[in-house]
């Protein structure tokens, strides 16, 4: 037949990579993206399971598997993975969120093959010893011992448990010392066969390999491993109801003060999410943000002792938070730097951000995604966190289009609807000396 004309691509998404994705039988996601600025693969193994979707007698049992998932399988001998991965000149890590649990590596492109092998493996065949899960629990008791002994930590994981009176986002993936001492190997054995299987995995492969490399080997790797039923979202059925009265609380002293303020925000999928984020650049990002502007240069907080402010928003799968921050130094501070974050806040819906004050956010936002389109890793962590937010693995890539639509009055529009008095949570930590 005649050769079609291709139709050019529109300029500005010329410059987004080409990701490919595919599904198995059994139910488990990959995606490639080609990279091929070094010779080498970042490989990552995405779960869609998170500390929301622990039992609330058994927090914590999420984190542990970021211990257990290297501690061996029937073929495998204790800290095998990391070894073997290092001796390739490789590196491993992993980390827990409230939504998801991820297993991280990089390698040399030619290693491709083995580290597919090593995450197959663990996803089917991990042991749980007595023993060995004995050790990790003091290894992870002792982890939530040292934020104990810390109040701004402190802090904030009491600030979690008033914003959230019914969704397991009232704690964090570090878990309760109570929990893991009642948390038995059958218990994560249970956890494992329901999380951890195909149907609610993603494999992302991000480097220098082919579309047909990485499917072969998936196929080969993790193909026969059984899919299973789609697991439970206790989640779903603890909607947080909507708040209609500011909660505060003072908490013990640390060795500087902070006020928390946040409130509850959309989940990830949600328009306003956009508008929301770019919100929290132009109120903590910079010097030049407002709340941090506020803090350090107002004459009332340099007398208070003023350190600085931030603003960062939490993203989440389900309703995450929009905080706002103020660090200080005078045991009297408190209520000051309170009334201006506040303030600030009460400003934006009423003068909103200038156009300069625009720009400069979303040109953090922009440098940040061109900065991340250079490291593998960073393109496979985005590939993963734009599954487990929104269930699409490209949502990502589409972004930066949304961002760019924002105006002025979207910033006002958001600070409106979800900041408000009402609906705020406020936890002070007052510095030491304060009455």
């Amino acid at each position: 037949g005649t050769p079609r004309p291709v139709a050019p691509k529109p300029a500005a998404s010329a410059k987004l990579p080409d990701l490919e994705t595919f599904t198995l039988e059994n139910g488990l996601r990959g995606v490639f993206l080609r990279h091929d600025a070094a010779p080498v693969v970042a490989v990552e193994v995405w779960y869609h399971v998170g500390s929301k979707d622990e039992p609330r007698d058994r927090r914590g049992s999420a984190h542990m598997f970021e211990h257990i998932m290297f501690k061996g399988t029937a073929r495998m001998r204790p800290e095998e993975h990391a070894r073997f991965v290092n001796g390739v000149g490789g590196t491993v890590n992993a980390f827990t969120t409230e939504d998801a649990t991820a297993y991280v590596q990089i390698v040399p492109a030619t290693y491709l093959d083995f580290v597919l092998q090593l995450e197959a493996e663990r996803m089917r065949n991990l042991l749980f010893r007595e023993r060995s899960i004995a050790t990790e629990r003091e290894v992870v008791k002792e982890e939530i011992r040292q934020q104990e002994n810390d109040p701004v930590a402190k802090g904030l994981l009491r600030f979690l448990e008033i914003a959230y009176e019914k969704h397991p986002y009232a704690w964090t993936a570090g878990g309760t010392i109570a929990d893991l001492d009642r948390t038995t190997p059958a218990d994560l054995k249970g956890f494992y066969d329901t999380y951890y299987q195909p149907g609610n995995a993603l494999v992302v492969v991000v480097g220098q390999s082919t579309l047909a490399e990485v499917k072969g080997l998936v196929e080969k790797h993790f193909g026969a491993i059984p899919g299973g039923p789609l697991p439970p979202r206790p989640a779903d059925a603890a909607p947080e109801p909507p708040q209609t009265k500011k909660r505060r609380e003072v908490v013990e002293p640390g060795q500087i003060g902070i006020v928390f303020a946040g409130w509850k925000i959309p989940e990830a999928k949600h328009d306003d999410i956009y508008a929301l984020q770019v919100l929290s650049l132009v109120m903590g990002a910079g010097e030049s943000s407002r709340l941090r502007h506020r803090i350090k240069n107002d004459p009332r907080s340099i007398e208070v002792g003023g350190v600085d402010g931030a603003a960062p928003a939490l993203v989440r799968e389900h309703p995450g938070l929009f905080l706002a921050l103020g660090v200080y130094r005078d045991p009297k501070g408190g209520d000051v730097i309170e009334a201006a974050i506040f303030d600030e806040v009460a400003r934006i819906a009423k003068k909103p951000p200038t156009g300069e004050e625009l720009k400069k956010a979303k040109n953090q936002i922009l440098a940040g995604f061109v900065f991340g389109l250079d490291s593998p890793l960073g393109l496979a962590q985005q590939i993963g966190q734009s599954w487990i937010l929104t269930g699409d693995p490209t949502q990502w890539l589409r972004d930066l289009q949304a961002f760019e639509k924002i105006t002025s009055a979207d910033l006002a529009r958001v600070a409106k609807t979800y900041l408000t008095p009402d609906r705020a949570t406020v936890v002070i930590v007052p510095p030491r000396g304060a009455k």
